[in-house]
């Protein structure tokens, strides 16, 4: 019965993931990182931003699509995927990035935006009844 069970939930996860391959979010979100790229290129050559300085805000540009992302796919049914380590990769990405850009000393505050956005996920998953 446990063999039955399990085949039965890895089944419905690969249906999950096969649903999210490919989906027009994906692209959507892809083309946001080269555009996010593109963007800080162009600010660099600009001189708005240093070389040294360019690969920090990437990460924190990119921390930020991956929220949005996680956020669209809980308000759109039909986009719906596990989006647990995105949530987690994309705050981790905005902390790290945050951190080099603000300086060390003065990134501590960024925990405690990053538990609020915590706090407010599981608000809004506990408003949506899932």
């Amino acid at each position: 019965m446990f063999e039955k069970e399990e085949f039965h939930n890895r089944e419905k996860q690969h249906q999950v993931n096969k649903k999210c391959d490919g989906d027009p979010l994906s692209a959507i979100f892809s083309g946001l990182i080269v555009i996010l790229v593109g963007v800080l290129f162009l600010l660099v050559t600009q001189d708005y931003l240093r070389w040294g300085d360019w690969w920090a805000y990437l990460l924190a540009g990119i921390g930020i699509i991956f929220v949005i992302e996680v956020i669209v796919r809980q308000t759109r049914p039909q986009y719906r995927c596990p989006i647990a380590g995105k949530l987690i990769g994309g705050l981790v990405l905005i902390a790290v990035g945050a951190g080099h850009i603000y300086g060390l000393r003065h990134w501590w505050p960024l925990v405690i935006i990053v538990v609020g956005f915590v706090i407010m996920f599981i608000g809004f998953k506990k408003l949506r009844g899932t």
